[in-house]
Order: structure tokens, then sequence, then C-alpha cells
């Protein structure tokens, strides 16, 4: 059996899909379109079924791919059953969905969720009558807290999905209509949809090329016979459906004016206090990150890598192994490895305290926040939502925008993303800052996620006021109720991101790594390809590479050919970058110092300024491969492609140039530079005003005297009008 979880966003799906499925899960892509689809097995013992968790959708009009995709699906009746989470708490709302499933004559069950809110709220939701009215099974539960999940899973073991069900029917008139539009659809759901959505939804039916010319008159015909637009017909005899169904089964408690939801909202979503208290959270995130909590763990870890690689390496040498063997183990392999994975603890807590964010809501909330910050420049929260999972990973972020209205916003949320620090390089700054900026490191690394911030958000207002001014920033937001995050979500979503980081160690970078071994250890000394030592490293084919190229990053800080080297290596994945330094300084997993291996080879490379510029490069560089190729597919445009690649280049180029050329200068200096560019602006900004008045000094023609020697033509525009005005007043 093939069973769909249909429901509006932040009505408990995804928990529910969590519940009903447990581990049993993969992820993957719709077929022809990069939008994630999760499928998963029933935990039950007596049906075998798939669950496809469908993303969320208030309508099956859509505007977005994402609300495409599934309501694609619904009408093309891909399943067998439809397992229809409404969320009690907005009962109105979510039935709106429900009602148009019902057209669909497709089995389905209710899921009622969030009934213990309603219990808290002194409520009372009659699902009985509920079950009763609308002719399905209504099944009352609580996601979150794992209620009512077995009696759900009963009842789609015993569901009839073969019996038949009573439709749901309008009034005359608009059945009337529905008729008729029947009579060349010969379906009745998609005949609805046809009065809906109007020609959108001919390319689900199978009219006859005879047919459609007099279908599409009738429609216009019908269309002009009503008062209300035809898009709002259906929708208004739903609700008044939905209306009286809710009177029959919702009894409301009165007395309550705030719920705790409220009452939180008044201080998370501030007109003044939400800005600050959103940068306070994101703080304390990076603080139990990258503080003192988060180094000491990853101490340990390290340690812990540490004594095994030295029984590897013990290992390798009493085998008596070729020497580019034992050099490939110890130095390609673990030498990269172990820079790497030693941030595992680190990116674990980050991954957890975003699970937190967002499984309690404050992730929304966040959107909002920002969404009132950004309005005033054309754009929108949603954009700021592919951003904030871009905290996580670029891929997914990029993929997100599928879920904007507009192309023109989803192209500039895609080209911006690269610049938000993603997860793989984390443990770019946990070395640099942990060996050179010691108790301040989480500050360090906190500035890097603000940075990367607010050269997205500077970068989308220059393209949304520059080469895509007709971008809209419409958003219709909702906040959801506070939820308290469950033990098995929390888990499963840090878990799936750190199971993500650690395939890609074990796949992708370490082929890297072997490959950057192979490049390091190897060169042509004295006319003889050879395996090099230590000593002779900078001779490799690598070395030679580095050096070439080292010219063009000297102005920004880069002054040994290595760190040339491995910020190159990033553009393969950005994790490499730390498993690369490991490498060319000949890291072997037996020497850890402050929590890391790597901490004394940077010490003694880069000076903190160095070790700035050098993270805020890679931070706003060219992101992965795997981003890269994401960033092709949605913008679908060779053109904004290359656009937008040299724009990151250049922009992290810039970023770097001026924070270690600045840094470099002293005080003094760097107030000039500071005056000279504030001079430079007001110059400009005269100029702009200047042209802008075509040349004149003046801001208006309403201080001149009508005997004034100006020549412009808005001046002559002005007194032929003020000479109107004076002949009008004497007649």
């Amino acid at each position: 059996m093939n069973i769909a979880l249909i429901g509006n966003p932040n009505a408990g799906k995804t928990t529910l899909f969590n519940q009903l499925t447990g581990s049993n899960q993969s992820v993957g892509n719709w077929p022809g379109v990069t939008v994630e689809k999760k499928l998963g097995k029933l935990k039950s013992k007596v049906l075998p079924a798939d669950i496809v968790d469908l993303p969320g959708i208030y309508s099956l009009s859509t505007i977005s791919l994402e609300e495409e995709i599934a309501s694609n699906y619904i009408m093309n009746r891909e399943m067998d059953l439809i397992i229809n989470i409404v969320d009690a708490s907005s009962l109105e709302r979510n039935l709106f969905l429900t009602y148009q499933l019902l057209d669909s004559n497709i089995p389905i069950i209710i899921a009622l969720n969030g009934m213990d809110i309603i219990d808290k709220n002194e409520e009372k939701i009659d699902y009985h009558t509920l079950s009763e009215e609308l002719g399905v099974p209504v099944v009352p539960i609580s996601a979150s807290k794992k209620i009512g999940i077995d009696e759900l899973i009963h009842k789609v073991e015993i569901y009839d999905i073969l019996k038949t069900r009573k439709s749901v029917h309008y009034n005359k008139e608009i059945e009337a209509v529905i008729a008729k539009f029947n009579y060349y659809i010969n379906d009745r759901f998609l005949s609805i949809r046809f009065f809906e959505d109007g020609l959108d939804a001919l390319i689900h039916t199978e009219v006859n090329e005879t047919d459609q010319p007099k279908l599409i008159k009738l429609y216009n015909n019908v269309k002009s016979n009503f008062k209300l637009d035809m898009d709002m017909i259906l929708p208004d005899a739903r609700y008044n459906k939905i209306m009286s169904l809710i009177g029959k089964t919702y009894e409301r408690n009165d007395l309550i004016k705030e719920t705790t939801t409220d009452k939180i909202d008044k201080i998370l979503t501030n007109k003044y206090l939400g800005l600050p208290l959103f940068g306070l959270v994101m703080f304390t995130v990076f603080f139990l990150a990258f503080g003192p909590l988060g180094t000491f763990i990853t101490e340990q870890f390290v340690w812990l890598i540490d004594q095994f690689f030295i029984f590897i390496i013990n290992g390798v040498d009493s085998l008596g192994m070729s020497p580019y063997i034992s050099s490939l183990i110890t130095k390609g392999i673990f030498g990269g490895l172990t820079a790497v994975v030693g941030f595992l603890p680190q990116l674990m807590i980050l991954f957890f305290a975003m699970a937190l964010l967002e499984d309690s809501g404050y992730m929304s909330r966040a959107a909002f926040i920002m969404d009132r910050a950004l309005r005033r420049f054309g754009l929108s929260g949603k954009s700021f939502i592919p951003m904030l999972i871009g905290f996580g990973c670029s891929v997914p972020a990029i993929t997100a925008t599928r879920t904007l209205d507009k192309d023109e916003d989803r192209k500039i949320t895609s080209m911006i993303i690269p610049f938000v620090s993603c997860g793989a390089k984390a443990p770019i700054y946990g070395v640099f800052a942990g060996a050179l900026f010691a108790n301040g490191s989480y500050i360090i690394v906190f500035s890097m996620y603000l940075i990367g911030l607010m050269v997205a958000i500077l970068s989308a207002i220059l393209f949304k006021k520059t080469i895509f001014k007709s971008a809209s920033a419409n958003y219709i937001m909702e906040l959801p109720q506070y939820r308290k995050p469950t033990v098995k979500n929390t888990w499963l979503h840090t878990w799936g991101r750190s199971k993500d980081f650690l395939i890609k160690a074990g796949t992708i970078l370490l082929a890297s790594f072997i490959i950057i071994w192979f490049l390091s250890y190897f060169g042509i000394v004295n006319g003889q390809f050879k395996l090099l030592t230590d000593d002779q490293i900078s001779q490799s084919f690598l070395g030679h590479i580095g050096r070439a190229i080292l010219p063009i990053f000297r102005p920004i800080g880069f002054n040994d050919w290595r760190s040339t080297v491995a910020i190159l290596s990033g553009f393969v994945a950005k994790e490499s970058v730390v498993g690369t330094l490991g490498i060319l300084y000949g890291v072997t997993g037996d020497v850890v110092e402050n929590g890391s291996a790597l901490f004394p080879a940077i010490q003694s490379a880069f000076t903190p300024l160095q070790a700035y510029a050098f993270m805020v490069f890679a931070l706003l560089a060219i992101p992965c491969i795997a981003a890269v190729s994401a960033l092709k597919r949605e913008l679908n445009s060779t053109k904004w492609f290359v656009f937008i690649l040299s724009y990151e280049m250049i922009v992290a180029y810039l970023a770097a140039l001026a924070i270690y050329q600045i840094g470099s200068r002293d005080l003094g200096s760097i107030l000039s530079i500071v005056f000279t560019a504030l001079v430079i602006i007001f110059v400009l900004l005269m100029i702009k005003k200047l042209v802008k008045q075509k040349g004149s000094a003046c801001a208006s023609c309403d201080g001149c005297s009508p005997t004034s020697g100006c020549g412009l033509p808005e001046y002559e525009e002005y007194k032929e009008s003020k000479e109107k005005e004076k002949q009008n007043h004497e007649n």
C-alpha cells in the first residue's frame, strides 16, 4: 500500500512521519526536480505500507514548486490512502485542505494533532461528530508526545480503502457548473479543480482537442455569471461548510485571552527586542559549540582519535610495509581525517542546538524578525529560511529556494546562500580560532557567521536594487505554536546531519586526501620521480602549483604556499581545507596540543590577522563542488552561474584584502583610509544628486522668482504653470 502524509506546514507532519516510520526512512529527490522527498515504511507487523511525506501545503491551488509537487501528486492520485494531519489548534485553516482532499474521493484518515494543547486550554473538539460529518475516520493524536500513534496505525491497518464514500456537495448553483464542466472532463475531482484553478488544471485532464475550445468558452461564460471571482467561489462555499462544522464540533474556551505562545512572542518578536534577542540566541549557540564546553569535549575526542591513530601507525610500522604505503596511511588518510573528524563534537553541538530551535518553532520567528528588518529593502523573510538552512549545509539550502514563489526571488536567494557559513566551514574556524585566539575563539567563530550573513543580505539588497528590480517581496508567514522539542526528533536531526558529515569524510574527502597526499609527497628531484620526505615537500607537484599562484594571494595575507593549496582544496569540499593543512604540515596524529594536532603548525605559519583573512576568504569564496552543482541546477542558466561564481570570488578577495591591508596599518593610517572613504562617498552622493537634477544647483523650482535666468526645461514648465494659474485667477 502507498500512503501519502499530507497537511499544512507546521502541523506536526515531520514529527508524525518519524513516529509512523521510526528509523525506516530514506531521502531522495522527486523525479526531474531537486526538491527533497522522504520515504518510510509504516511500523506495522500486519500491513506492508510505504509512506511518502509530501511537502507542506495549504491548498491545492499552488504558488511555489514544492506546493506544486504535492498538488500534482494528489491530483494524479498516486496514493492508495491519505493520512491528513490536521492541527487541532488551527482547525478552520487546516480543514480547508481537508475539504479539497475529500473532493478527490481518495480514502482518507484524519490525524487530529495537538489534542494536548486543546486539553491544556480546557477546550473540546467532538472528533466523533467531526468524523460523522466528514465521512472519514478521525483519530485524535499528539505526535510530539506519542499519544494516539498506535491507534492511528491500527486504524490504517483495518481501514477498508475499497469502501464507497460520500462526496462533498455544494449549493445547487455550484453543482450545476461542476456538472457542465464534468460533461467534457468526465472526472468530478478534476472538474472541481478546473472550477477553482481554471486553465491551470487542464494539464491534468484528458479533454480532447475538439472539446477544449468548447470547455474554455463555457468557463468564460460561467465566469461572467458570478459576482465573485471564479477562484473565490468554491473557497467561499468551503469556508461556509467549515464554519458550520466548527460550530457543531469545537467548544472554545472564551476565557483564554492569551496563549503561552502569544506571551512568549510578545518578547521574542517584539519590534525592538526581536532582532537583538535573535542575535543573542545565535551567539549562545556558537558559544556552546565553540566556547569552553565545545572545546573541552573536542579535546577529549581528539585525544581518543590520537590514541587510535597511534595504534594504527605502530601497526603499520610493525608490518614492514613499503614506505609509500606507510606514508599514504599515516600522512595521507589519517593525517587528513584526524584534522577533520576531530571537530565532529563541535559540529554535533551546533547541529543539536539548531535542531532544538527548529523543533521548538523559533526558526519561524527568526524568519519573521528578519522579514521585518529586510522588507524596507524589498526582500522578504521567506528568503531567510533557506539561509537559515544554509547554516547546516548549502546544498539543501539552495534546494529549499524552490519554496519561493517568484523566479527572481529564487535566483537571488540561491546566489547568496553560498555566503552563509555552512557546517563544513566550521572545522576551518575551529582550528584557526582555537590555535590563535585562545579563550575568545567562540567570538571569532560567531563573527564568521555574522559576516557571512551580512554579506548575503547586502548582496541580496544589491541584486534587488540593480539586476532584479522586479523581484517580489510578498510573504505570507505562519508562526506555529511553540512546542517542546522531543528527544527523538532532535536526535534524528542531529544524527542525520552528523552522519552526512561522516559519510562525506569517508568518501569525497578521503578520495581528495589521497590525491592531495600523492601531489604533496611525490615530485621530481634531480630528475628522478620519487617519494619525498617531510623536508622535501616543497619540491612536490603541489608545492610547485602553490608557489606559482602564491603571488595572487599575497595581498590578502597568504605568505605560505601551503595555505594557497589548502584554500584551493576547499573547492572540492570545505572540510578538506583542514585535512589538506594536516597533510602538508605532516600531521600524523601523534601530537595533540591544545585539543588539535594542527595547532602548533598553525601558530608557527599564521599571525592572527592572516588567519582571520584566511577564514573570511574561505567563508565567502566559491563553495564546494556539491553546492556549485546544486547552484547550477537551480539557476538553470550558464550566464547567471558564471556571474555568481565570479561575484563570489571577487567579494571574497576584496573582503580578505580589506581586512588584511587595513589590519596591517597603524591607527593613523586606518583613520586616514576611513576619512578618505567617507569623503569619496560624500562626493559621489553629491554628484549623483546633481546628475539626477540634470545640473541644477537647486532642489526645486519653488524658490525661484519668475524673472529667474534658469534655462532648465523643468523651470520653463514651472513658469508656464504659474502663468496659467495667474490667468485662471484673473478670469
